[in-house]
């Protein structure tokens, strides 16, 4: 059994540090937290008193639901779930709930009845009745990707995201500096608190910082976040822009991929007449051409963090749980356009 001493030994550091890195002591910097959380993933490390009670158990199972198991995203985190879990001899039930609350439910009491002991969970939206039936069948439940909401009631309930807000802005940022001033916006629903309004909250921060105007005319807003949807969303700004923006941020990769699509159609070249950005780091961005900008997020480091928090709920019930922001990286490839003092 790996132990908190193999860790520090590890990363070259002492047993307090890798104690505040766990408990994200903001006394640790971030150079020291990157590579004592690597150490932690590579090794497998769990708190003691977790794999102590985890190792004692027999039939040991972890539901997993996901939206769509397919996107790479899950996967990454997924990877990093198993890589604490399986060492501990815990089986993972993965399930599909394509993002629907009554499949979410559905499942949550199906896996309740073969005993799992806890949940971690990729949501659109995290509603009441979530939280009621956390509440009621005091589970503990990890949610990935998605931030926890304000409840009255006491849940036992962790969440690890990024800061989409800030991430998007920072992106408004960059292309801001590359020259960009007028910067169009294709978002999800904004009943998905995440990925959808919290992306769009980042969008609009980002342009007020800039002191950028903000055109309705370029900000378009769809159902889902698909290829097909960042298609549609571009072909609206094309149809009801005055002027065609210069760079166009989307909310995800699928959404990039889908108006460099249209523009293709429509004979406009990325990145000399418009310069696109995505989220998430795909498959699909490496690969497409141009190379799409994006944001790296949701590593194996994310899964990891989760399954960690989740063991730590196991081990003592009285765990109160925490908002566990990761780290996010912004990837500058062909997809954007430097422009010369600020002209197209």
């Amino acid at each position: 059994m790996v132990t908190i001493h193999d860790v520090a030994d590890a990363a070259g550091v002492s047993i307090s540090t890798v104690s505040r890195v766990m408990n994200q002591s903001p006394s640790v910097s971030k150079k020291t937290q990157k590579r004592v959380l690597e150490v932690i993933r590579k090794l497998g490390y769990v708190p003691n008193a977790a794999a102590s009670k985890a190792a004692h158990k027999h039939n040991k199972y972890i539901g997993v639901l996901f939206p769509d198991i397919s996107n790479q995203v899950f996967g990454r985190i997924l990877q990093g779930i198993n890589s604490v879990l399986a060492p501990l001899g815990y089986n993972i039930i993965i399930c599909e709930t394509n993002g629907e609350l009554d499949k979410e439910i559905h499942f949550l009491n199906i896996l309740k009845e073969k005993q799992v002991e806890g949940y971690i969970m990729a949501s659109v939206t995290i509603p009441q009745d979530h939280l009621m039936w956390i509440h009621k069948n005091r589970r503990p439940l990890v949610y990935v990707c998605q931030d926890l909401p304000k409840f009255d009631l006491k849940v036992p309930a962790s969440s690890v995201n990024m800061d989409n807000k800030q991430a998007i802005c920072d992106m408004v940022h960059f292309l801001y500096h590359m020259g960009h001033h007028d910067i169009a916006f294709i978002g999800g629903p904004l009943s998905d608190p995440s990925a959808g309004k919290c992306r769009y909250d980042g969008y609009m921060k980002g342009m007020k910082e800039c002191r950028l105007q903000i055109r309705q005319d370029i900000i378009s807003f769809q159902e889902a976040f698909g290829i097909h949807d960042g298609y549609q969303g571009m072909h609206e700004i094309y149809e009801h822009a005055m002027l065609l923006p210069t760079s166009v941020l989307c909310a995800c990769d699928n959404m990039a991929v889908g108006a460099i699509d249209f523009m293709y159609d429509n004979s406009i070249q990325v990145p000399r007449q418009v310069s696109v950005t995505g989220v998430d780091d795909s498959s699909l961005a490496a690969c497409i051409r141009p190379s799409l900008t994006t944001i790296r997020h949701a590593t194996n480091d994310s899964g990891v963090k989760a399954a960690q928090l989740l063991l730590e709920y196991i081990a003592n019930p009285d765990f109160a749980g925490t908002a566990f922001k990761t780290p996010y990286q912004l990837l500058r490839r062909q997809s954007v356009r430097q422009l010369m003092d600020g002209s197209k």
